[in-house]
């Protein structure tokens, strides 16, 4: 039987390539950031998805860095070795973009391009709402925020006190395999032994399952409406995979974004892990046309 990676050997661990710290936030929350690329270059902040990690972005450390673009990636609190706080309310939506804006503020940056997966596409989508200033361009991988979830009410039906109670035995590595394999990959040859280790292994850290169960719960995951969508300010991508079994096809709801490019890849639900090079091509292209 496999055991946890530690800290110390989760990705980025042993690269030389990518940089990683901890910032204390002003809102109080430690969040772990990785970087790579120029420091002067073309500044794209990525966030993952419900219980990833930077991980999730390992491709784009290589793929946007050698653009000369500047790549950097958030565990966003609850998840990976983030902060995992235990109070009611703490995995809003609020609460994730005030996380964000202080990042944002910690890391100098006036304005970013801002590129989020499923949940933390659907941050990236209200945070860019919100706050059209602070976002240069928006890229969205199979978000959440435009379409209903399939499978939250069955998900929130597990009880917050078992949650509480069993905590990482409720996340086995066979259960994160399927889910990788079955769920959200369109092709689960690709997944790989590390891969599963890399997305196991934080959900046995202590707190990991409770902070995950608490954002099902308090997170708003649902769809914005017709006129929040038509409010976008903000130079808009939406990258689907066809084979998205966790969202599924949203491209009608993608286009409801004002002049958004819909691009569509033969993948799941992690589409830009499957495709690498197609997906951080489009964003390359994308967020900084000029350069590319």
């Amino acid at each position: 039987m496999s055991r946890p990676l530690s800290a110390d050997e989760l990705f980025p661990a042993g690269s030389t390539a990518i940089a990683q710290r901890f910032i204390t936030l002003a809102t109080g929350v430690r969040v772990r950031v990785a970087e790579s690329g120029p420091r002067n270059g073309e500044p794209v902040l990525m966030l993952p998805g419900w219980c990833c990690t930077v991980y999730m972005y390992r491709h784009a450390f290589d793929e946007l860095a050698r653009r000369g673009m500047r790549a950097i990636a958030v565990d966003l609190r609850g998840f990976g070795l983030s902060d995992r706080p235990d109070v009611a309310g703490a995995y809003s939506l609020d609460a994730y973009l005030a996380d964000l804006a202080a990042l944002l503020d910690a890391l100098d940056l006036k304005r970013v391009a801002l590129v989020g997966q499923s949940m933390g596409g659907g941050v990236a989508l209200h945070f860019a709402l919100r706050n059209p200033e602070r976002v240069e361009r928006l890229v969205l991988i199979n978000p959440t925020g435009l379409v209903p979830l399939r499978f939250l009410p069955l998900i929130r039906m597990l009880p917050r006190a078992l949650t509480r109670l069993m905590d990482g035995q409720l996340a086995p590595r066979l259960m994160v395999s399927f889910i990788l394999r079955r769920l959200a990959y369109g092709d689960p040859r690709m997944v790989t032994e590390r891969d599963v280790d890399e997305y196991w292994s934080p959900t046995q850290l202590p707190g990991a399952i409770r902070a995950a169960r608490a954002a099902l719960s308090e997170f708003d995951w649902r769809p914005v409406s017709d006129a929040e969508a038509s409010g976008l300010a903000t130079p808009s991508m939406v990258i689907l995979g066809r084979a998205d079994r966790l969202i599924g096809n949203n491209e009608a709801s993608a286009r409801r974004l004002p002049g958004a490019a819909v691009q569509c890849l033969p993948g799941g639900h992690c589409v830009h892990e499957e495709h690498p090079r197609d997906a951080y091509r489009l964003i390359a292209e994308f967020v900084n046309p000029e350069g590319v």
